[in-house]
């Protein structure tokens, strides 16, 4: 597999990549929060998650990434703080946050077990743990992507854990109450842009000749008119007793 250089390509996540709702309504259905809450998100990656939570809440925020080139487009502010490090090891106190969540960045955890082991140490008792991802029929169905570079499926089928096992290894890390909850949402693509510039990772993951053929035919169809697309995550919830 391929190892992804995310301190190159943050300029392109950071232009084309956008908090997406699905997850931020995800987080609102479920999470109760107040202004006294404390979150963290790991894979924080630019940062638009946690700015935009913690603009609608009034809460504090801590993310942590290891790329250094994500973490300069996600600045500090008076709400959010940003630190660099691994999932496995986080640089936080015990029972400290409210809420811990990651989004499409569980395949990226090289121990996913460690990684839950961390997140319930740092949780508050009944504290909260989210886990957005894509399970195996999400990432057969993706469109645009598994459309227009079938490539991109088996690719990512060889990076994403599956469910079974994430739910497994949250309970024996001693989550409980799990729970999984599948949405999606249709949108429409009306410009070729951030798939040219690749702003989703499973598109370096190809080789360039399939990648371009399938660009291609993408800004052929365009031409004719908006091409349908379909956002989906599959989210794991879990409590610290």
């Amino acid at each position: 597999m391929q190892n992804l250089d995310y301190d190159k390509m943050a300029s392109t996540y950071a232009r084309h990549r956008t908090a997406n709702q699905l997850v931020l309504s995800e987080l609102r259905r479920k999470w109760k929060s107040s202004p006294e809450s404390k979150i963290l998100e790991v894979g924080c990656g630019t940062g638009l998650y946690l700015k935009a939570l913690t603009e609608t809440i009034g809460c504090k925020g801590w993310g942590i990434d290891p790329s250094q080139g994500m973490l300069r487009y996600a600045v500090d502010s008076e709400d959010i703080h940003f630190f660099e490090g691994v999932a496995e090891e986080l640089p936080f106190e015990a029972s400290f946050f409210d809420l811990a969540f990651s989004v499409n960045v569980i395949h990226y955890i090289k121990n996913t077990q460690d990684y839950f082991r961390e997140a319930l140490r740092v949780l508050k008792p009944y504290g909260l743990i989210c886990t957005a991802t894509d399970s195996e029929k999400i990432i057969r169905n993706r469109k645009p992507l598994a459309q227009y570079w079938p490539g991109t499926v088996e690719a990512d089928l060889g990076r994403y854990p599956k469910i079974e096992l994430l739910r497994r290894q949250m309970t024996e890390a001693g989550f409980v109450d799990i729970e999984e909850h599948e949405t999606y949402r249709i949108f429409e693509v009306a410009d070729a842009a951030p798939y040219r510039d690749k702003a989703f990772s499973c598109l370096h993951l190809i080789s360039e000749e399939e990648f371009l053929a399938g660009l291609q035919r993408l800004e052929i169809d365009l031409k004719t008119g908006p091409v349908h697309g379909m956002s989906e995550f599959v989210f794991l919830w879990g409590h610290r007793p």
